[in-house]
């Protein structure tokens, strides 16, 4: 059983194709954990409105300020009620097929802490043009993790009880706390699992905390930060 994590603010661009996407999904039963961050556009009403189709459990946690993603994805992870989580975003899209291929896994590797494959890239919000394909590198060897930046993809599947055990994301890192984590995983010896599955598309959103040129300065600040603290990890090896 799989918990979607949805963390959104104003999304009202995005939100009735996201919520289609999930609808449209072939595993049977999940649910699906909106955290609102006190958004001023209809994006909430339009999640409160949709009727899922039967097997799909929504909850909505509405914050009464604007909070950053990596607080939603730990609000909505403590919420969550089964054994893995996925967060996915609203500006992102992932295939029919793909949550039930990730539970085939799960079941079938079930010592694998996170599942993540590679995955299409468009510069548009509706997803109707690839651009590109990322190919993400081995994250369990640290070394090439902070040598070439494999953040395991937009839309990982991750195993809840892991990520408690590691201390949830970090906030201090409002854009790059996804890679800080992947990186205190594999400095751990937790175990990554890379598929051949492709499972979606990510958007290059240009108003995104990581893809906004606006935040670059902050983002190299961060991504530098994290390269320091787990640096040991180069001339030790994998621990």
């Amino acid at each position: 059983m799989i918990s979607l994590i949805c963390s959104t603010y104003n999304s009202e661009k995005f939100i009735d194709n996201y919520l289609k996407y999930v609808n449209y999904q072939f595993l049977e039963k999940f649910e699906i954990i909106f955290v609102d961050a006190n958004s001023t556009d209809g994006s909430l009403q339009t999640i409160k409105d949709y009727k899922f189709r039967e097997g799909i459990q929504k909850t909505i946690i509405e914050c009464e300020e604007r909070i950053t993603i990596y607080e939603a994805w730990n609000k909505g992870i403590e919420k969550a009620q089964y054994e893995y989580v996925m967060n996915y975003n609203t500006d992102d899209k992932i295939f029919p097929g793909s949550l039930l291929a990730l539970s085939i896994y799960a079941n079938s590797i079930p010592d694998a802490d996170i599942i993540y494959s590679n995955c299409w890239i468009s510069d548009k919000g509706d997803h109707s043009s690839l651009t590109g394909f990322y190919n993400w590198n081995d994250a369990n060897n640290i070394q090439a993790l902070l040598q070439y930046g494999s953040c395991c993809g937009p839309f990982p599947l991750l195993k809840k009880q892991s990520i408690i055990d590691v201390g949830m994301f970090q906030t201090e890192f409002t854009i790059a706390a996804d890679f800080e984590m992947w990186c205190r995983l594999s400095s751990k010896g937790y175990k990554f699992l890379k598929v051949d599955d492709v499972v979606g598309t990510y958007y290059t959103n240009p108003k995104g905390m990581s893809t906004n040129p606006a935040h670059n300065r902050e983002l190299v600040f961060q991504d530098t930060k994290i390269r320091q603290n787990y640096a040991p990890f180069l001339y030790r090896g994998n621990q």
